[in-house]
């Protein structure tokens, strides 16, 4: 009975360092998010600026429509000023005339301030386009980095798995799947050790003639309250791995 639990141990052993591994890789490093990030704001700028300057481009489009029809209007204006007998139409064309070139200074004003401002979107959209082209080749370097990292994450995996497939062999097929079945609903924990009766996976005491029972390691044992299979600590602590190790790895035990 001691041999089937002692590699029950091993086996979650071995499960909590693939459990960690493949956390990792599912992981994305900082520099990859931070860079990822500063390209998704700096392509939003891109896009900002690229609407304004076809907003003032359209408007432009439409104000250069309208002086020049205001242009026309004020030669007609002129050529009818040549033409007028009468001193109170005279007048009236005059000051029309002069109402015509007013607007269209104004208009002209604006169409200057128009252009001055695409010009200046237009340089910033050149320098935001290659802020842009060094963030996508530094996302594409921290992500290259991180394809590496995950193919040696892959390579120890393999290696691990292997041992896990060795292991698991040695344990009789319907112990395997109660392993399995605990493990599936128990956030990848499903072998855990009781010391002064207080079970490791729900942290919760243990009935005493159960935890007397449990030092006899005559069978196999589960917790009344996470059904996780239990052992006593003490009996096999020379085979338990670093608990501040796998605490780091793997966080927190979740009942």
């Amino acid at each position: 009975m001691r041999e089937e639990m002692v590699n029950l141990i091993k086996l979650q052993a071995i499960d909590q360092k693939i459990l960690a591994i493949d956390k990792a890789k599912e992981e994305f490093p900082e520099t990859l998010k931070e860079a990822e990030k500063a390209l998704e704001e700096k392509k939003k700028e891109l896009q900002a600026i690229e609407n304004e300057i076809e907003e003032l481009q359209f408007k432009r489009r439409k104000f250069e429509e309208e002086l020049e029809q205001e242009y026309q209007r004020l030669k007609k204006s002129q050529t009818r000023l040549m033409e007028v007998k009468a001193q109170r139409e005279y007048q009236a064309l005059l000051k029309e005339i002069e109402e015509i070139k007013k607007a269209n200074k104004q208009r002209e004003e604006e169409l200057l301030q128009m252009m001055e401002k695409v010009e200046a979107l237009n340089q910033e959209k050149e320098k935001l386009a290659q802020e842009i082209a060094e963030l996508e080749k530094k996302v594409a370097e921290e992500r290259a980095k991180y394809e590496a990292q995950k193919a040696e994450l892959d390579k120890e995996r393999a290696v691990i798995w292997a041992e896990r497939e060795a292991i698991a062999a040695k344990i009789p097929g319907n112990l395997l799947k109660r392993y399995e079945f605990v493990k599936s609903r128990r956030n990848g924990l499903a072998v855990v050790p009781v010391n002064n009766a207080v079970c490791d996976g729900c942290h919760m005491n243990i009935p005493p003639q159960l935890y007397n029972e449990l030092q006899r390691d005559d069978r196999i044992y589960e917790c009344p309250i996470c059904q996780r299979i239990i052992f006593f600590k003490k009996a096999y602590a020379d085979i338990l791995p670093d608990e501040s190790s796998t605490e780091e790895k793997t966080g927190p035990k979740n009942e």
